[in-house]
This record gives structure tokens, sequence and C-alpha cells, in this order.
């Protein structure tokens, strides 16, 4: 005999320490905000049809478009593979409903975007490149179908992903801590709010009105279920719904 206890309830009247609590990602600049300021950065060398800006000041041709955006989307992919260890478990599993609201939400895109391109409610250059590879390309070429491929991925794939990491994974969150990553995501306050009606407005001059609704419908899908993984997808849906009707129109000064 012993007096002893066993070692399985030696410690059973110590107070359990509370789990971390992991808002996540690892590294939060390096894959919120880096990705986005790449794509941006390289976007400044795309050449545009009336030969302004950075593009236009080097001599790089409008026919030189789908080359510039392919090493756009190639750096930012590069990144993105880098960082996705660190992404992979914060991301969340989906969600089933935000698909099927980002595939509705293109319709007041379009009609609202419509109206202000109509309207001429824009001042200056829209940000759009307008591409038309079926004026570049023979229909039914191998550099057709390579170039919507690549246009494909960039627009359903990439972009869904480095936006929504920047604008709800850094942006809205840093205007209510420095150190964004402590705050949860999908948290939304006035100020947050604010910020993602300005970015909104501010990245989308052409779609102004529909993108401050747009963006904040998909706030609201962050608040409902705290998932980045679902404003991704939401986000991706519109995309592929808008890209497939731009095809379908030759509406390219949406894109």
């Amino acid at each position: 005999m012993t007096d002893q206890a066993p070692a399985s309830q030696s410690h059973s009247h110590e107070p359990h320490a509370p789990a971390p609590v992991d808002h996540g990602p690892g590294h939060p600049w390096l894959t919120c905000l880096v990705p986005m300021l790449l794509f941006l950065v390289v976007g400044l060398l795309e050449p545009s049809k009336s030969g302004g800006g950075l593009g236009g000041s080097l001599g790089i041709p409008y026919e030189r478009y789908p080359v510039i955006y392919a090493i756009r989307v190639a750096a930012t992919l590069l990144l993105l593979v880098w960082a996705w260890p660190s992404l992979r478990g914060w991301l969340g599993r989906p969600t089933w409903w935000p698909p099927l609201v980002g595939l509705g939400l293109v319709v007041p895109w379009v009609v609202l975007a419509t109206l202000q391109h109509q309207a001429g409610w824009v001042a200056g250059g829209t940000g759009r490149a307008a591409f038309n590879p079926f004026d570049s390309f023979g229909a039914g070429s191998m550099q057709l179908w390579a170039y919507l491929g690549l246009r494909g991925l960039g627009l359903v794939v990439l972009v869904p992903i480095i936006e929504e990491l920047f604008l709800r994974g850094f942006l809205l969150r840093f205007v209510i801590d420095e150190h964004f990553w402590k705050v949860p995501f999908g948290i939304l306050t006035a100020a947050s709010a604010g910020a993602c009606a300005l970015y909104a407005a501010g990245s989308h001059p052409s779609e102004a009105v529909a993108a401050v609704g747009w963006f904040a419908i998909v706030s609201g899908i962050a608040a409902a279920t705290r998932k980045p993984i679902d404003c991704i997808l939401a986000h991706a849906a519109t995309n592929l719904a808008l890209g497939a009707y731009v095809l379908a129109t030759g509406n390219w000064w949406l894109l």
C-alpha cells in the first residue's frame, strides 16, 4: 500500500489553461496584405487603350496586355502557394449558401454598373483594361483559348482569394485594431463598414454604386459565418457569372 495518489489523479485539481483562440492566419502580414500589393504593383505595368498610365509611359503597347497579365497572375500565384500552409487551416470549411448568394449578386452588379456606365458617372479612367481577346486572336485559336483560361484563372480563383484576404482579412480588422490578427474574422463596426464602402468605391470607380452594395453584402456573409472561405467562394461565384455574362454579350468594359 502507498499513500501516493495515482499519477492520473495527481493534477486533477489544477485549473485547465484556456484553449488559445486562433484568429489567424499565420504570418498575417504576408498572407493578407502582400499578395494584393504584389498584384496591384505588377498591374501598374498593364497598358491601356488610351496609352496612359505607367505602362503607356514605358512604351508597352496595348497588344502586350495578355503578357503583362500572365506575369501578374503567375507572380501572385507563386506567392499564394508559398503562403498556403499558413492559410489552409484558417480559411475554414465552406458553408453551402454563400456561393448561391454570390451567383445571384451578379444581376444587380451588371444592372447597376450598366446604368452608371450609360449615365457617364465615371471621371477619368475606369481602371479596367477592357481587353477583348476576340479582336486580337483568331476565333478558336490556341492563343484565344490560352488567354481565356488565364483570364478565368485570375478572375475566378486568384482575385477572390487575394481581395478577400486584403479587404476582410486585413483592412476591416486593421481599422479596429492595428494588431488585426487579434480581431476575430467577421467582426463589423461603423469604422470597418465605412472602410469597406470607401474601398469598394475607390477600387471599382466604373461600378462604384454596384460595388458598395456588393461588398456590404459579402461583409454580411463574413459576419454571419465567420469563415474567410465563404467570402472567397461568394466572390468567386459572382466573378464566374460575370465572366460568363461578358463572354455571352461582349461587354468587355466590365473586365
